[in-house]
């Protein structure tokens, strides 16, 4: 039998779907809980200031309490652990390298990581390596996000004298630059193969700050190019998208 803690849970939980509240009743029979018992724990709940009952419907509802302490606890954690659920999630479905590529004085630093990869060839740098812009998946999402005059400065500091330190298709010009960033803007993601790293692929989408509109980093999937492949990128494309939209709604209510 559940204790009451148990059933107040419950309840939580339930009145998180209903943004217009719920009836006493129908909670009772959602939740298989005797009516009598439901009104008791209600009580309490309101008491303690998690819960109110709406004057004209007479349901109940969450109060803010409750997306206070939510709000509070993420604030007060380190920005990879607030990030590394989705990380994870993403590694999960991806089977591969999953990273968190933080934006810092219009630099890319990979902050955090996820490993899908169980078995076989996994590709796993260490993190906290600073990517060369115009080789890697999250350089080129940045680049595509950004306007023609800074796109144009920071191509000239990372120039292209690094690139033989790359991968064979890593661009060698700015004319070969601007395409694969053209059709990066196009995608709404960034792909590299056999650039940044020989027998390496990545993908990376642009993750934005709402309070600012500007780029706050990037989330990127990679892994060896025999698995990673283009088939594979496509499949995968609509998690990545949706793993940096959930990062930015975060960034959202916590006011990075």
């Amino acid at each position: 039998m559940l204790s009451n803690n148990d059933r107040s849970l419950l309840i939580l939980e339930a009145l998180l779907k209903e943004v217009n509240g719920c009836a006493l009743s129908q909670l009772a029979v959602d939740l298989d809980i005797p009516k009598s018992a439901m009104h008791r724990i209600l009580t309490a709940m309101k008491e303690m200031g998690y819960i109110y009952q709406d004057e004209s419907s007479q349901h109940y509802k969450l109060t803010l309490k409750i997306a206070s302490m939510g709000l509070s606890y993420l604030s007060s954690r380190s920005i990879t652990e607030t990030f590394q659920p989705y990380l994870t999630e993403l590694a999960e479905t991806s089977a591969e390298l999953v990273r968190l590529g933080l934006i810092e004085d219009e630099k890319i630093i990979w902050i955090g990581k996820a490993q899908g990869a169980k078995s076989g060839l996994k590709y796993d740098p260490d993190s906290g390596n600073v990517a060369y812009l115009p080789a890697s998946a999250c350089g080129l999402a940045y680049l595509s996000a950004l306007n023609q005059d800074d796109f144009s400065r920071l191509v000239e500091r990372e120039g292209f004298d690094k690139a033989k330190n790359f991968g064979p298709n890593t661009p060698k010009t700015l004319t070969e630059l601007e395409k694969i960033v053209q059709a990066s803007k196009q995608r709404g993601y960034g792909i590299i193969s056999d650039t940044y790293e020989l027998g390496m692929s990545a993908m990376a989408r642009i993750i934005i700050n709402p309070h600012t509109g500007k780029p706050f980093g990037t989330v990127s999937i990679a892994g060896p190019s025999v698995r990673l492949n283009q088939k594979r990128i496509e499949e995968l494309a609509p998690a990545l998208i949706a793993t940096a939209d959930k990062i930015s709604s975060i960034i959202d209510l916590i006011h990075i």
